[in-house]
């Protein structure tokens, strides 16, 4: 079964501003991309309307086809297979949660996390929100700039020259960090290890071990210094792939460093983390960056 690319559209230039990535990650895993608009009924969810006409559901649906056909056709330019849906629903997070658990071939979800369709449609935002606390799959979200809208005629793939990993040590950065590793080589991109403490759960973990099990010390990785951790996992990488792999050790916080490293390298720049890696460091300038990150599902 080919697997699925979910691209939620709700009209709007800002939301289309997610195509290009979609795109790159449908190219690379041979997915179907699917396009996917939710109808929503007037004055959902903030407005109220005075009248609404009755034949108000077949005008959007026929609005939505004609939307998402226009849009298909130009990514079929680029050689990708293109499926487009809609849902009818009062909550468009739910319905995009809903599309993702009855189609177990949605390997991932790409969405804007804001953008405004003509006469007010759905803001993502909130929707966002929603898709990112409970996603059954891998998520990546995009906060476009204002007024960010791709180019007329066929759309082309994003690329990526550095992709940046939030590292701590545990099993979870690991897997990530093999995910970052399949998508550098795809695109020739270098990788940059950033240094992050684990999770308040796994240090208490760590404490107790050292209490209970003094002889068997702690793990090894929290024996190094983080530099030195760092350095290794770095070289094994790149002499395993060939890929140019650095490294980085803030003595502030790992965020304000992420933070400064992506705006200076906004054009080319992938960050790959978890939700729980992300929930953990509060990542709270994933919603000033222009930055595309990958939530990968574990």
């Amino acid at each position: 079964m080919q697997s699925q690319v979910l691209v939620p559209l709700d009209g709007s230039t800002n939301a289309e501003a997610i195509l290009p990535h979609a795109l790159f990650f449908a190219q690379q895993t041979h997915s179907f991309l699917t396009l996917l608009r939710v109808i929503m009924p007037p004055g959902e969810p903030e407005y109220t309307v005075p009248y609404i006409p009755d034949d108000w559901y077949e005008g959007e649906v026929s609005w939505t086809k004609n939307y998402l056909t226009t849009l298909a056709t130009r990514l079929q330019a680029q050689g990708v297979r293109v499926q487009t849906r809609h849902l009818e629903a009062t909550s468009a997070g739910a319905a995009i949660l809903s599309y993702a658990e009855q189609h177990s071939d949605v390997q991932l979800i790409t969405l804007a996390t804001h953008g405004r369709g003509i006469g007010g449609r759905l803001l993502l935002g909130s929707v966002a929100g929603d898709v990112f606390a409970s996603a059954p799959t891998s998520l990546l979200l995009l906060h476009p700039p204002k007024d960010a809208e791709i180019p007329s005629g066929p759309i082309t793939s994003a690329s990526y020259q550095t992709i940046v990993v939030p590292f701590d040590g545990t099993a979870l950065s690991e897997r990530v960090l093999a995910q970052a590793t399949t998508l550098a080589l795809a695109c020739q991109a270098s990788v940059l290890l950033v240094a992050v403490p684990p999770p308040p759960l796994l240090e208490q973990e760590m404490r107790v071990n050292e209490i209970e099990k003094p002889m068997q010390g702690v793990p090894a990785h929290e024996e190094m210094k983080q530099a030195d951790f760092l350095a290794d996992q770095a070289e094994q990488l790149h002499t395993s792939t060939g890929l140019t792999v650095q490294t980085a050790v803030t003595e502030g916080d790992p965020e304000a460093f992420i933070e400064r490293f992506s705006k200076n390298n906004q054009q080319h720049l992938l960050i790959v983390t978890t939700r729980e890696q992300a929930e953990h460091k509060a990542m709270r300038f994933l919603h000033q960056s222009n930055v595309p990150v990958l939530f990968v599902a574990i």
